[in-house]
Parts: C-alpha cells; structure tokens; sequence
C-alpha cells in the first residue's frame, strides 16, 4: 500500500486523496443543507423536539459541545508550545510566566502547517504541513526547518535536494540534528543544513524502518514512531517490520460520480495479517551516530531477540523500548498470544542481559505492556505497570510496580482494589513518581497520585481535593520534562478547566500551587447555560453469577421518573475486553442529543470482559469473546426493566461500533427473552478469525484445533443467522474500512439473505472505520431507526 501513498507509477492514490479532500469540502458545504431536509424529512416518524433548549443534531455534528483540550506540549522543564487563536506558535515559560511568539502567520504557508516542534537547543523550528493521511495514526508531510535566530530562513527536508513527503521527522533531544523517515527508510541529518545519510535502504511496500506497518500501529504502538534517540542523542534505535510474507487485503475504490478514471472501481492493498496467518516480523537495531557521521555510513547492530521467544515462524513481537541511560536501550519482547514478556536490556556494544523471563507470565489472561517503561535518574530502575495480587481471593489489580534494570527484583509501590491507567514521570530529583488511577470506592473516577519510589511508601492524592465550582473526579495530567511544572486537566464529569501548577515537596509529601487557569471553556460554559442537559445517574446491578455490572443512565431533561411516564431505553455498546464506558468523563454526543430531544434514556453497561476493576472481572473473557460480556448485557437490563419503573421494558434497543457493533448483533441474537426489541451495528466484526492476529489473539489466542478453534466457532455471530430472523436489525459499514473489514458485514449479510431474513443494511462507498463523511445521514438513519423501534413501526 505504501507506493500507492507516495504515488508510484503504477497507482494514482494521490488522486484518491485529493479526491477526499474535495469529499470532506462538498460534505462540509452541503451538511447543512442535509439536516434541514433531512430533519423535515424525518419529522414524520422521528418527531423531534422543537424545544430550543435541548441539545440539537446540529450542536453535535459542528462540534459546538466539544471542550477545548490542553492545546500544548512541554518541550523542557518549563517550556509549553502551542499556537495561539490567530494561528501564531507561541513559547511559554512556566518559572517565568512569560510568552513570545517564535513564529506568526506572516508566511501563510507555514502558518498551515499542523505540527510543530522545537530543537532542543530552540534554535530551530521543525513545521510539518500538507498533511495526508495514511492509517490512524500514520500521515504524509512535508517538513521544514525554519532558523528562528537567521530572519525565520527556511530549510526544507530533502532527498537528494528534492522535496519529499515524510512519514516521520523528529529531533535529536540534544542541538539540532534530526532522524525522519522517507519511503519507509530512516535518514539522519547532523544539522539542518547538512546532507541526510541513510540508515537504511531496504524500505519497501512491505519493508517499514523506524515507523509501524499496519497492524503494529494500530494494536501495539498507538503512534507513527518507531525508532528513539538514546538520551544524549549519539544513538538511534528503530525497529524493522518485515511485511513481506503477511497476506494482503484488497480494497475496492469506487471513486466519485462523474469521473472518467472510475470507469472501473480502483485496488488498493493492504499487509494484513488475519489470525492464525503469518505475522510481520520484526528486528530491532542500534546506530551508532557519531561513527555514522564519520563513516558517512550506518553503523548499526542487530539486537537479538530472546532465545526463549524464537520460534520457526519468528512471530514474537516487539512492544516497548526506552532508553535507561545514554547507553542503555530496555525492550519489552512479547510471544505471539501475548501471555509471557521477556524484558532485555542491551548496552552499545550490544551486550545484553534478560531480566524478568520468568515473573513476567499471564495465567488465565494476557499480558498489556504497551508503555514506553520510566526509569530512575541512574537508569538502574524502572517502573511498569503490572498486575499485583491482592489476596483474599481478590485476583490481580493493575499497579505501579519497581523493577531493577540490574537483577531480577521487582516490588509493588501502590497496592489495593484498584486500577493503576498511567505513569507519567519519575522525577529524578525527589525520587517521587506520578500517575493516575481510580479508586477502591469509585471505579469511574481517575485521579492524579504522587508515591515516592522507596518500597513501603505511601501515594498522596493530588487532584482529591483540589477546587472547582463543581466537583470534578476525573483528572488527566502533562508533567513537564524535569521541573517541577504539571498542566491538570479536570475533565469530568462537570466541563472540563485546564489549569497550571507547581508541585514542590516538603516533609516527603507534594503540594501542588496554583499558578493559572489555562483554559475555562468559558464559550462552552456560556452556551450550555441556554440548554438543558441530561442529567447521569450511575447504578451497580447485581447479576445472577456472582458479579457486578456498571451502569450509566443519561436521563432526559425534566423527566418524571415516578413511573406514570415510562420511557424507551437505548443501550450504546462496547463491550470489548479491557474496555469501559461508565466513567465520570465529561462527554455530550449523540447519544445526548438522542436523549434529549426524543425523550429515551441512554445506557451504558460494563459486565464481565470490562477494565477498571481488576483482573478476575477482566479475564472472565478469555478465550471465549462474545459469551460473558454479551450474558451481561442482557441481564443488566432486564434487571433495570425489573427495578426502574421509567424504563419502558417494551421499547429497549441496542447499538454499538466496531466491537460495539459486535456487541449488539449478538446482544439480539442471543437475546432469547427478547429483552431487546431492535438492534443496531456499525462496522461490526462478524466473524474473528477474519480480524487482525495481534488484537484477536491476545485475547483468543490460535484458531487451532491445538489451541481455540471451538472459542472462535462459538464467537462467530454469522452462525447465528437464524436467531435474526423476525428480530429487527440494522447493518452498517463503509467499504473503505481497513480496521474491520467490509467483508465481515458482508458474511453477515450473505447468511441473513440466503435464509430470507429480513434486515435493514446501509452501505457506505469509500468510508473507512470513521464513517468521518456521512455523519449526517447515519445519524439521521439511527434516529429514524429507533425512532421507527420505539414507535412499533416495521423498519424493515
């Protein structure tokens, strides 16, 4: 797929790019238009609300709800970048309270730039712009450097003097050298008027240096990077994925109405592995810069994976690397079903010790071990994220845990019934270490700690009691590199305020002064004051196994809830393993538009599979997706039928995406009671074996008879075509999908055709997994859907 993108002489997918911008520019022109004719459209059977006050389709679909989030990035101890509302890219530093504009809009090419990033000795400005999109993660752009001390003289990146499109630039994180990737290979710059040196020269279709192939992005590395500086920036590290052997995906491209070059629907191609198909394999390699710079070569060496993990088909894989000192690269190895993680550490010379072979094992579950790990300031520890048993039947709980980069020791430093999400900074002064986690008496809450690093230690909640107007309880935090600065975001379950602080330590404790508000929202504030809002409410619904379900209900504005008035219920649906959706989370989409103005209570549910409340509810899903969560669903809600007399038990519903799509096929189909009276999924998976190897089976583990093969028999939703019929079903799916392919729906579809069940389908031409371009109609189409369900009208 990757000569496609650049644009090789054999594929014209530039043009497929310039046609989804003039796409997104005829949807932005005409959406509009579309809500209005749509709107009266629908009015018929929607009915919506006239009332002014209430959240309209409008206000979700122009993003009128969204809050501002933290619009910067700390490049030093003190440091923040961002660009300011005329478009100028401004420097504030904290310990100064001071800004300066360090490039304006004046150069209107530059001011479109969509990225921006300091040196690290801030005399020059890396401006990524002309952005095109590749996976989720991955994009095309062109960079330039421009000198801030030399009258903003600009530098483009080239290859051999020609301006190119680059997958990847980033700085050395000393002076102003810089790595990038171009075509998949990875070039290095000792400045930015010096002349790139290739370190590698095998990038390819198939061949990807220094930054993610597709399924590496998407389920390993969530970033476009994969290659790091070492911290005194005189060596480079990347990882080599080698899709050569990896079956390929063919996507249709039918292009737009009227074009001659569609004649025929284009192809393209994607490397992707399917469970129990090859996987990419992967290497992961040391530059040595200085002698490269001398040799004006690469001097590299091949890190060899652990001895334990090689296999015939070479399919571990790679899912975490950090440097533990200006020598010392630590990567985390993982085997293919992702139950058991060697951690190496490999020296400059390329010699390496093993540590945590045998602690680091999943029993009934899998590993996660996707974070870069945080070191000490000598680089001797490090901390992870690890699973700790809590005893007394408890199981595992997801906490900061210490290990020796030296020996094979390891200890909890928090401990408890709770769930530890992120660590964010290891201060190398105070030894205190920062991260966010919920609580025992509050799953749904998520707060910032401090704990310093000395076994036994006890953690100081930060964000518990710090004020706002309105009580806040799930914070988010961007520390600063070494000092002593924090950006915390309250961003629930009331509209999120950013502000700036100071953290010190007195009397092995930290406090936190408060040095600025750094966004209000206060348009936000403004505008929401004129509508009314509906109102959560969160509820545990015991279930007939033993656990606990999780339940947030949105409830219509001014809503009897005696039970003279009985409302119809729509339950939106995740479901996937290590997910949730009831948190204190400050959020208005479309299910708050749908409660508001149809009058229906939207739900969210979180049983057996979900995260936030440790491994033994966690891990009731291995093996076998699409059995416990799918049970959970079905009874929490008939048990909030049987215990909320405002819920109309005869008017429920079901939606969900993606997996959530998943979810809800199977929450009908397996519904026998027929607590559901209608479903909807878009771009559900159907069938897992047909999904990518590195998702699937971490949690299903191989499609063998050796392994799993009944696990994937028993999930496949399209051997359930029967349970669909008389039910009333919706299915949705773009077919430019790379995540979940449009083949899953069209297996589904396939099954319910040829057995004369009746559904309702919509198609999507040249959508991916976003449905980012028909937002209007597929929302207007769901309304009208459920509006049709709840109303008992056929809306088949």
């Amino acid at each position: 797929m990757y000569e496609e993108l650049v644009g090789s002489k054999k594929s014209n997918f530039k043009k497929y790019l310039l046609f989804g911008v003039i796409a997104a520019v005829i949807v932005a022109l005409v959406v509009t238009a579309i809500i209005l004719v749509t709107k009266k459209e629908d009015s018929p059977d929607a009915q919506p609300s006239t009332d002014e006050s209430l959240i309209n389709l409008e206000d979700i679909l122009f993003g009128r709800l969204q809050a501002k989030r933290f619009n910067g990035t700390w490049i030093s101890d003190t440091q923040i970048i961002y660009r300011d509302l005329e478009g100028g890219v401004i420097l504030y530093d904290a310990a100064k309270n001071q800004k300066h504009s360090i490039l304006g809009i004046e150069n209107v090419e530059l001011a479109e730039g969509f990225k921006f990033d300091l040196s690290s000795d801030q005399r020059y400005l890396l401006v990524a712009r002309e952005y095109r999109k590749i996976f989720r993660h991955s994009f095309l752009a062109r960079y330039d450097i421009v000198d801030l001390q030399d009258g903003n003289k600009i530098y483009p990146i080239t290859i051999n003097g020609d301006i190119a499109l680059l997958n990847l630039a980033i700085w050395s994180p000393t002076g102003h050298s810089i790595a990038f990737v171009f075509r998949n290979n990875v070039y290095y710059k000792e400045s930015p008027m010096a002349r790139e040196i290739p370190i590698t020269t095998d990038g390819s279709q198939s061949i990807y240096n220094g930054v993610p192939d597709w399924v590496n992005e998407e389920e390993v590395f969530s970033t476009n990077t994969a290659l790091w500086f070492s911290k005194d920036g005189k060596y480079l590290s990347y990882i080599r994925f080698d899709d050569t052997n990896t079956p390929r995906m063919k996507f249709p491209v039918y292009g737009l109405p009227g074009i001659e070059e569609f004649q025929y629907p284009h192809e393209l191609l994607l490397y992707y592995p399917k469970t129990g198909t090859k996987n990419p394999e992967v290497k992961l390699f040391q530059v040595d810069i200085p002698a490269t710079v001398t040799l004006q070569t690469p001097k590299r060496h091949e890190i060899m994976p652990p001895l334990s993990l090689v296999n015939e088909k070479n399919d571990h894989l790679i899912t975490a690397i950090g440097w533990s000192s200006n020598n010392q690269l630590v990567s985390v190895w993982k085997n293919r079903i992702q139950n058991h993680a060697i951690i190496q550490s490999c020296d400059i010379n390329n010699q390496c010790l093993q540590i945590f072979e045998s602690n680091l094992e999943a029993t009934g579950g899998w590993l996660e071990l996707f974070t870069e790990p945080i070191f000490n300031k000598n680089g001797t520890l490090m901390t992870l994220i690890l699973s700790q048993d809590q005893g007394n039947d408890a199981g595992g709980y997801r906490h900061v845990t210490v290990l020796s980069t030296l020996t094979n020791q390891q200890y909890a430093l928090t401990r408890g019934k709770f769930v530890v999400q992120e660590i964010f900074k290891w201060d190398p002064e105070t030894n205190f270490i920062f991260y966010s986690a919920n609580t025992e008496t509050d799953s749904q809450a998520l707060h910032i700690y401090a704990v310093n690093a000395a076994r036994g230690s006890k953690s100081i909640c930060l964000t518990c009691t710090l004020k706002y107007e309105k009580k806040q309880t799930y914070f988010s935090a961007q520390f600063s590199k070494k000092g002593n600065y924090v950006i915390i975001s309250a961003a629930g379950p009331h509209i999120p305020q950013i502000d700036l602080f100071e953290w010190n330590t007195t009397n092995n404790s930290v406090q936190l002064k408060h040095l600025m508000v750094w966004e209000s929202n206060s348009d936000l504030k403004t505008y929401l004051n004129y509508k009314n809002l509906p109102q959560i409410h969160h509820h545990e619904i015991k279930l007939s196994h033993g656990f606990t379900s999780k339940v947030s209900m949105m409830i219509p504005p001014n809503a009897d809830l005696s039970g003279k008035r009985k409302y119809p219920v729509l339950v939106d649906v995740y479901g996937g393993p290590n997910s949730y959706g009831v948190t204190d989370s400050f959020s208005l989409d479309w299910g708050s538009y749908f409660t508001g103005n149809q009058s229906i209570i939207y739900v969210k549910i979180d049983g057996r599979g979900s995260g936030l409340r440790g491994d033994k509810l966690l891990f009731q899903i291995y093996k076998r997706l699409g059995t416990v969560e799918i049970e959970d669903q079905i009874e929490t809600m008939e048990k909030l039928t049987e215990q909320f007399p405002y819920l109309d038990k005869n008017r429920t519903a079901i939606w969900g995406w993606s997996y959530g799509g998943y979810a809800s096929a199977l929450s009908l189909a397996k519904d026998d009671k027929k607590v559901f009276k209608c479903a909807a999924s878009v771009a559900p998976v159907t069938d897992w074996t047909l999904y990518d190897s590195i998702y699937t089976e971490r949690f299903m583990r191989l499609p063998t008879l050796e392994d799993n093969k009944v696990g994937y028999e028993n999930s496949r939703l399209t051997a359930l075509g029967e349970k669909f019929r008389n039910r009333k079903y919706m299915l949705v799916h773009g077919t430019l999908d790379d995540n979940v392919h449009y083949q899953q729906s069209m297996m589904l579809a396939r099954v319910l055709e040829r057995d004369d069940i009746l559904f309702k389908q919509a198609t999507y031409p040249d959508e991916d997994h976003g449905l980012a371009g028909v937002r209007p109609h597929l929302y207007h189409m769901l309304g009208r859907f459920f509006s049709n369900c709840f109303n008992g009208r056929d809306v088949v």
